[in-house]
């Protein structure tokens, strides 16, 4: 989203219209992010606008097992404990009818992947009856963490498992990114610049949906916001394909993904 005009500023701080009225927090990162990190406003991070939508999402979470109670149980949580979590995943990813924005630290696995993998197969029929034929474009990021490649092949054949390739009318990008012992570590899910699902929950079946669970927290939301979690995608897109369009970055991508590297960047 961009929640105010860009304005006219030096290269060592920037002024943001709409944080006036910030919380104490809010008012302490926003100067740290204005004075340290201004090169990156309204792409990196902004001071942005939107409403929060129903409850947080806590797992694990049933009826009679609120986190809290689970903490001090000697009883295993029942095995389906948190297997609307997918489901809610799947439901914000369909209402998509341009574009869907996924950034995680790593792949979807287990009912995770299940679940995507039917999303995809759904936005696919919503892009198969457009008028307009435009495709639906899906661009899903993770981090390519040190000895644990992400390979980006095999989690696009995944993913697009219940996808007739003669009737298909999407376009998905997946890719991975480190620099040094940096990579993404946000979980965004960015619908059409109008819904948001972002907090701290992986993508992970064994860590969330099985017995000793994390305990996570996300939230869902709706507005400019979600034009955020958009934009902050495109700066990492950007860097892999920077990074890619160099001589080494060209010999690397005709490497297979999963291969392990010495480099110090590595994109796929």
């Amino acid at each position: 989203m961009f929640c105010c005009a860009r304005e006219e500023t030096d290269e060592d701080s920037v002024e943001d219209d709409d944080a006036i009225n910030l919380s104490h927090i809010g008012t302490a990162a926003y100067d740290l992010l204005r004075q340290k990190h201004a090169r990156h406003w309204h792409e990196c991070w902004n001071v942005t606008s939107g409403r929060v939508v129903g409850e947080v999402h806590q797992t694990p979470w049933l009826k009679s097992y609120i986190p809290r109670a689970t903490w001090d149980m000697s009883n295993d949580l029942p095995n389906n404990h948190a297997d609307w979590f997918p489901e809610k995943i799947k439901e914000i990813m369909i209402r998509a009818q341009y574009w869907v924005d996924i950034t995680s630290l790593g792949p979807p696995d287990g009912l995770f992947m299940e679940r995507m993998s039917e999303a995809l197969f759904l936005i696919n029929k919503t892009a198969m009856k457009k008028p307009d034929e435009e495709p639906i474009v899906i661009r899903m990021l993770f981090g390519n963490i040190v000895g644990m490649p992400v390979n980006c092949t095999a989690v696009i054949k995944e993913l697009t498992k219940h996808i007739d390739e003669d009737n298909c009318n999407i376009e998905l990008w997946v890719g991975a990114w480190r620099k040094g012992v940096s990579w993404n570590h946000a979980k965004i899910i960015a619908v059409d610049g109008r819904y948001l699902h972002t907090g701290g929950h992986n993508l992970w079946d064994q860590h969330y949906l099985k017995n000793d669970p994390v305990h996570d927290l996300s939230m869902e939301a709706t507005g400019r916001v979600a034009h955020d979690g958009h934009k902050f995608a495109n700066k990492m897109w950007d860097f892999i394909e920077t990074q890619q369009s160099g001589f080494i970055g060209q010999i690397v991508d005709k490497l297979p993904d999963n291969l392990p590297t010495p480099l110090q960047s590595r994109v796929t």
